[in-house]
């Protein structure tokens, strides 16, 4: 009876085929060779629904002139499409021990929404001309799509995939999802996602993706957006979590989720606009920002709306790896591009402040004294305040005090405290009353401090308008 009912089952796969119909076996077996004998000889087309193949599913070679539709099917084996050319693919909700496709070529979508894949889905080097589906699907082991070329985009919302997906090299035409994916560790590397080098000609979105290891985008190119907004990011044993090392994109968006942790590296990237979030950043994230360029930065924080360069500053003491100048001046000119010249100047004053301070102490108290006199050059007002401000209490000591003993009476000129203050305090200038008069004791004190300061005034007003200069 079984064969019997193993020989009917053949017979509507037969008809079916040859008229290019529908048929559900509402799960019958099927024997896999039977179905590759199939469409080996062709002149048909495969649109199977609740079937149980028995045996392999082997089309290692074949050229399929027709689409392969083999929905809600439950295969015994791995199915085998090596080096297949196919029309199109679609395995919608079925169950299979895994799929393998060394240089597979389908022209249209490869799509296996909602199924289930208990091993591997080996796409590698395939070339597919639309889109490579695998929304809401159940995925044990790892997705393999290193230097597959796809037309289209590559779609893994909400999939869970065990053991990470590998698209190293790959070249994709439309835009890569990971939206809600939740992605576990590759065994070998560590990596959710491994994907250096990756080009993109779309976008790739990443918002609420569950990263369980490192997500490696080095030297990707993305010519429209890259979004990692909500994502949990986690660096194994608090080492790298994102790598976007040499990265480049028209805009990044990077809103890390509360419970990511590990570091993330944008060393050398370059995007045309950055949206990040300094406010709400995850307190278990570092970053890498040196050699990070951009046009323009996005002002908002998701926590607080708009965020202030005092915040971004705190932000970047406390998340971002030692100190390099790099990054404070692509903030200041970013800022400076958007029209916050006086925020720019804030940021320029900190670059200096750490600067100085990452000298040791000798740089630390050169710094203070540069800040404290003149900004950095960045606020020369405060040089003529303490100009003034010497002069005024020389002046009032010396008029006090004075006059001073003249060294040779006659030749001296009228005593003039402010003259005397000035010459003294000016290095550069020869007012004739500095050298004339001798002074003894708390004067001697007094004219030597005001000259230590005219030095220190001259030496800060000449380093500040050597970096304005500069600018």
């Amino acid at each position: 009876m079984a064969i019997a009912d193993g020989v009917g089952t053949r017979r509507r796969v037969r008809r079916a085929f040859r008229d290019g119909a529908h048929v559900d076996l509402g799960g019958r077996a099927v024997d896999g060779v039977f179905l590759a004998g199939l469409l080996r000889d062709g002149g048909g087309r495969l649109d199977l629904e609740g079937a149980r193949v028995t045996g392999r599913l082997d089309l290692t070679g074949v050229r399929v002139e027709m689409p392969l539709r083999m929905r809600r099917c439950e295969f015994e084996r791995a199915l085998l499409v090596d080096h297949a050319d196919l029309v199109q693919v679609n395995l919608d909700g079925s169950v299979l021990p895994g799929i393998e496709g060394d240089g597979l070529r389908v022209a249209g979508d490869f799509g296996a929404r909602d199924a289930t894949v208990h091993e591997d889905v080996w796409l590698f080097p395939a070339r597919i001309g639309g889109s490579v589906v695998l929304e809401r699907s159940r995925i044990s082991g790892t997705v393999f799509l290193q230097r597959a070329e796809v037309g289209g985009g590559i779609q893994l919302g909400e999939t869970v995939i065990g053991r990470g997906v590998r698209m190293a090299g790959a070249r994709i035409g439309g835009t890569v999802s990971l939206r809600a994916a939740r992605i576990g560790p590759d065994p070998e590397s560590g990596a959710a996602v491994n994907a250096g080098s990756l080009v993109v000609g779309g976008s790739l979105f990443a918002q609420d993706l569950d990263a369980g290891g490192e997500v490696n985008l080095i030297g990707a190119q993305v010519g429209g957006s890259m979004t990692l907004r909500r994502t949990v990011l986690r660096g194994v044993d608090g080492g790298y979590s994102l790598l976007l090392i040499e990265a480049r994109a028209t805009l990044l968006t990077l809103r890390p989720a509360a419970a990511s942790t590990g570091t993330i590296s944008l060393r050398d990237a370059r995007f045309g606009r950055l949206a990040d979030d300094p406010v709400g950043w995850p307190v278990g994230c570092r970053v890498e920002l040196d050699g990070l360029t951009y046009e323009r930065l996005a002002r908002r924080s998701e926590d607080v709306g708009e965020w202030t360069a005092r915040q971004r500053l705190a932000w970047m003491a406390r998340f971002a790896s030692g100190f390099t100048p790099g990054p404070y001046d692509q903030l200041a000119a970013a800022l400076a591009r958007d029209g916050r010249e006086h925020e720019a100047r804030q940021v320029r004053v900190v670059r200096e402040r750490r600067r100085y301070r990452a000298m040791g102490w000798a740089g630390a108290v050169w710094g203070a004294v540069q800040e404290a006199g003149i900004g950095f050059g960045y606020r020369p007002g405060r040089a003529l305040a303490w100009l003034l401000a010497v002069v005024a209490a020389s002046t009032a000591w010396f008029a006090w005090s004075g006059p001073l003993r003249a060294v040779k009476a006659d030749e001296a000129p009228t005593w003039d405290p402010f003259l005397y203050s000035v010459d003294l305090l000016v290095p550069l200038l020869d007012l004739g009353h500095d050298k004339v008069w001798d002074p003894v004791g708390a004067d001697k004190a007094v004219a030597l401090s005001v000259m230590v300061a005219g030095w220190v005034l001259a030496t800060t007003v000449i380093a500040g308008a050597g970096r304005t200069l500069g600018r």
